[in-house]
């Protein structure tokens, strides 16, 4: 009999906390979610909007580099459709028993970076015809505005606290 008093005490703590866990649920199931945003085609709109309006170009100008910029998309999906394929290639030799050689995996590797290159080569023509497009005063902002671009495209290169290509003392 004695006992029963404590018996209500962990009763009356395990209610108080069976009733925080469902306020605290019900709290997180109905807070408004963000709405998700597919990250690829509104990120490539964004990069090409911000280049229109930093480089403040006009709508003439705008109309060209809009076409450019979704040919350059078209032929770059292309190329990375063929990245895909040899880097599996060169990937799937790891489910080969270990009888490949360093010629073949040095092969292999310089196909993956042959298209690589191409679409490097892709993005440097673009700008390059981007840049012909461009008036004097334009120019003056266009190295700025391609290498942020840049920076941009191959932020998977950067690390948390900035640019992976300067020194440390520089990053903070």
């Amino acid at each position: 009999m004695q006992q029963f008093p404590k018996q209500k005490w962990l009763l009356v703590l395990v209610f108080v906390l069976l009733i925080t866990n469902i306020i605290t649920l019900s709290i997180y199931w109905l807070k408004e979610k963000p709405p998700h945003k597919p990250e690829g085609v509104n990120r490539e709109k964004r990069m090409g909007q911000f280049m229109v309006t930093e480089l403040k170009l006009s709508p003439e100008q705008e109309t060209v580099y809009w076409k450019m910029r979704d040919t350059l998309v078209n032929e770059q999906r292309l190329v990375m459709d063929s990245v895909r394929i040899v880097k599996k290639q060169f990937y799937d030799l790891l489910k080969q028993p270990n009888t490949y050689s360093d010629p073949l995996l040095k092969a292999k590797s310089a196909a993956v970076a042959v298209q690589l290159n191409k679409l490097d080569l892709l993005t440097f023509r673009h700008f390059e015809k981007l840049k012909a497009i461009c008036t004097p005063e334009q120019l003056q902002q266009y190295d700025r505005v391609v290498e942020e671009i840049v920076n941009r495209m191959s932020s998977w290169r950067r690390t948390e606290k900035g640019d992976s290509t300067k020194p440390k003392e520089q990053r903070r």
